[in-house]
Order: structure tokens, then C-alpha cells, then sequence
């Protein structure tokens, strides 16, 4: 068999291949055995079908069934010979059967681009750490109290954060109006998801009160019904609670953690958000040496892939989309579908860069030698099953079935520690910066 290669790309790589004619005849030779003792034609008994009769019914089906094989085998040859690995599927052209019977075709497929890392070790960074103060810990504090605060029902004029059980009716606007009334509605005065109209009208309301209130819908609203319009409510108010935040002392403390005092609490707080603020600047910091090191280390990358990652994100924002336009319901979201290309051109930045994080990461775990133990690869099975809510078992099963994709899951962990490992080594200048 002759090959010969071209590269016109540095990810793309062409097969030029010919098969002696001799082994086209051979593989013909070996279908016509197959045929002859299986061929069942009426007048002639099992295996008996004369050879000219057999080549004038089947000749034909027998060659291009010859073809069918030698093309994909030819080309799988051609791969391992050369040790290349494709991450497409071949596109086979040119396809041509000469008088002689030699076989000639073109298998047009793509593979990884070579990397070569010049420097992933004393890259310059900042890190960036959010300061954590009494404030910021005094915050987290009321968010906690928030949680656990009760409410209880007040006679004077409704204020923010109180809370509001309402009956509404849309009263002008709408054609079907009963299809988006409420009863017994609670809300809390002055939250973000409540509709801003009803937040400012509804201030200084009594229970008992009745109000009209007019409510103006961008003409993009995910609701369809009530996009571009603008709809007035009568809002009755059947009741106004007034929230009570718990004192933050020792019983606070034990109510809603492990701990026995207020002051074990914040101290516990305050650790938590430290920690939290220090895997922050430390993801800041890899994030800015794999943009350094994808900058240094230019990569062409093969269509193919990022096409498929892109597909991936693009999917992904559909979905998001369609929860926004439809509320989750089911269906079809013409909207979505007419995002699409906005939505390619938006993500295909982002799916570039994720490929070639990964090409690079997976050539630092080459070069460093990073392996994932036993144990390192049953913890990570366990935290990806608790996320995705699934029984552990399954996924080892699965692996047990298919060693490649546990070979697969054990190189992502390896790339993760790669990835975790590029902070370390980074030479970063701490910051000391303000929380958002």
C-alpha cells in the first residue's frame, strides 16, 4: 500500500492512499468464496452456484462491498504506520477504481495540534485577595439573620422589607384577564423580584387597602401575552408583616450552626470568607497565567473541535433563553433559534480558549509527570456523583464496562490538578482589594 501525506494545515492532514491491485483482487477473490458457499439461486443447490453466475449477479455488489473494506482498513493502517490519532472523521474523496484494479482515494481528516510550552513556571501575576472586615462579616451576619426572621402582623402603613399578601386582577390591558390574576400572593416589599411598580406603590399601604396599579411590559417580556403592553392591577392588600430579625447572641449561635456562642460563630464566619476570598485570587491568578500562556504559545486549533465545543455552549444558552421566554414549559422558541448566529459569534471566543486550555494543561501533565491515585480518583467520583446526584455505583460500574472512559474521568482529575498547580507556581504580587 502507498501513502502519501500532505499537511495544508497544521491540524489537518491528508492520505493520498493506493492499494496494489493485487490486494483488491485478493479481497474480491475472498467475497466470492463467502458468496459461493452461501449463495442461494433457484435450480442450483447451497454452495454449487456456478462462478459466472455468481459474478454476473453479484459481481458488482461484490466489488463495491471489496471497497467498503479496503477503505476504512487502508486508512486505519495508514494511521497506525504514520501514529497519528484523528479527533474527526475521515472525509474519503477521489474515490477510483482503475481499469488495472489498483484502488486510489483521499482521506481528509484533522488531529491535535503539537504543543510546545515555552515557560508555565515563575509566570508574573497579581493576586488579587478581597479584604475581609468587620463590615463584610456583619453583612454575612444579617443575611443569616434574614434567614431565620419571623413575621408578624402590624396595623400601620406597609414599609420595605415587610411582607404583603395580596390579591390582584389585571383590571384594563389584557383580553383574558383571569389567566393571570392572584390570590393570596406573598411578597416582600422592596425585593428585587418583584415587580418595581408594585414595590413603589404598594409603600404606605394598610390591610384592607385596594390600589390600581399600572404596569408598563418591555416589548422583549418573556411572557408573550404580556409583552409591549401595559396592564393595570387592582392589588388588594389582605395583610402587611413586619419582619423581626432574631438578636444575634448564644442562643442565635446554637439555633443555626454547631457552634456555642456569637462570637464562635463570627469568628467561624469570618475564617470561612478568608478562605473563600483566597481560592478567589488564587483561581485569578491560574486564570491569568493560562491567558499568558495561551498568548505565548499560539495553537491553530482543528475546526472540528471547536465546533463541537461550540455547539456545547451554544445549546447551553438556548436553554437558558427558552427558561427565560417560556418559564421552562415545553416547546418551540423561535426567539432562540433566531439568536443562534449572535449567539456563535458571542461564544466562539470562549470555546477557542477552552480548547486550548485544555491542549496546554494536558501537556503540562506530560511534562510534569502528574498521576491520579486510586484514591484520588474514588474521591473524585464521589463529589461528581453528590453533584450530579447519582448513585456512585453507577459511575464505577460504568467504568468497569468501559476502562476508556474511566481512563478519560482520571485525565480530567489530572488536568485539574495541573490547573490548580499553575498558581503555585506562579511568581504573584498579592493585592489587598476592597470586597464588591
Amino acid at each position: 500500500m502507498k501513502v502519501e501525506i500532505k499537511e495544508p494545515k497544521s491540524w489537518q492532514r491528508v492520505f493520498e492512499i493506493e492499494v496494489p491491485g493485487q490486494q483488491v483482487k485478493a479481497a474480491i477473490e475472498e467475497l466470492f468464496r463467502e458468496y459461493s458457499k452461501k449463495a442461494k439461486l433457484p435450480g442450483f443447490r447451497q454452495g454449487k452456484v456456478p462462478r459466472s453466475l455468481l459474478e454476473s449477479r453479484f459481481g458488482q455488489g461484490i466489488e463495491a462491498e471489496a471497497i467498503e473494506q479496503l477503505v476504512p482498513d487502508s486508512y486505519e493502517r495508514a494511521l497506525a504506520d504514520h501514529k497519528l490519532v484523528p479527533v474527526n472523521r475521515a472525509v474519503i474523496s477521489d474515490l477510483d477504481l482503475s481499469p488495472d484494479k489498483d484502488l486510489k482515494f483521499t482521506a481528509t481528516f484533522e488531529i491535535l495540534p503539537s504543543v510546545a510550552i515555552k515557560r508555565y513556571k515563575g509566570v508574573k501575576a497579581t493576586k488579587r485577595v478581597a479584604k475581609i472586615t468587620d463590615k463584610e462579616v456583619d453583612r454575612e451576619l444579617d443575611y443569616l439573620r434574614n434567614i431565620y426572621a419571623e413575621h408578624g402582623a402590624v396595623e400601620r402603613p406597609a414599609q420595605l422589607t415587610d411582607k404583603l399578601t395580596v390579591d390582584y386582577i389585571p383590571q384594563s390591558g389584557l383580553d383574558q384577564p383571569e389567566k393571570f390574576k392572584g390570590e393570596n400572593y406573598v411578597l416582600e416589599l422592596g425585593a428585587a423580584q418583584v415587580l418595581p411598580e408594585f414595590n413603589q406603590q404598594l409603600q404606605g399601604a394598610k390591610a384592607g387597602d385596594v390600589r390600581q396599579i399600572p404596569v408598563s411590559y418591555a416589548a422583549d417580556y418573556s411572557v408573550k401575552e404580556l409583552a409591549g403592553k401595559t396592564v393595570t392591577f387592582q392589588v388588594t392588600v389582605k395583610s402587611v408583616q413586619e419582619k423581626k430579625l432574631p438578636e444575634l447572641n448564644d442562643e442565635f449561635a446554637t439555633k443555626v450552626s454547631e457552634y456555642q456562642t456569637a462570637q464562635e460563630l463570627r469568628d467561624k464566619i469570618k475564617a470561612g470568607m478568608e478562605a473563600r476570598a483566597e481560592d478567589e485570587a488564587m483561581e485569578g491568578v491560574r486564570l491569568q497565567v493560562l491567558d499568558a500562556l495561551i498568548k505565548d504559545n499560539p495553537l491553530e486549533l482543528p475546526e472540528s473541535l471547536v465546533s463541537e465545543e461550540l455547539a456545547a455552549m451554544v445549546a447551553e444558552a438556548k436553554k437558558r433563553l427558552h427558561m427565560q421566554h417560556h418559564q421552562g414549559a415545553k416547546g418551540e422558541c423561535p426567539a432562540c433559534e433566531q439568536e443562534e448566529p449572535k449567539l456563535r459569534d458571542q461564544y466562539r471566543p470562549a470555546a477557542e480558549w477552552k480548547i486550548k486550555e485544555e491542549l496546554l494543561l494536558s501537556e503540562i501533565v506530560k511534562q510534569e509527570k502528574v498521576e491520579v491515585s486510586d484514591a484520588e480518583l474514588d474521591e473524585a467520583v464521589g463529589e461528581w456523583s453528590r453533584y450530579n446526584r447519582q448513585d456512585p455505583a453507577k459511575l464505577r460500574e460504568a467504568f468497569a464496562k468501559n476502562p476508556d472512559r474511566r481512563d478519560d474521568f482520571r485525565s480530567r482529575i489530572a488536568i485539574g490538578k495541573a490547573r490548580k498547580q499553575l498558581g503555585e507556581w506562579a511568581e504573584a504580587a498579592v493585592e489587598l482589594v476592597d470586597m464588591k
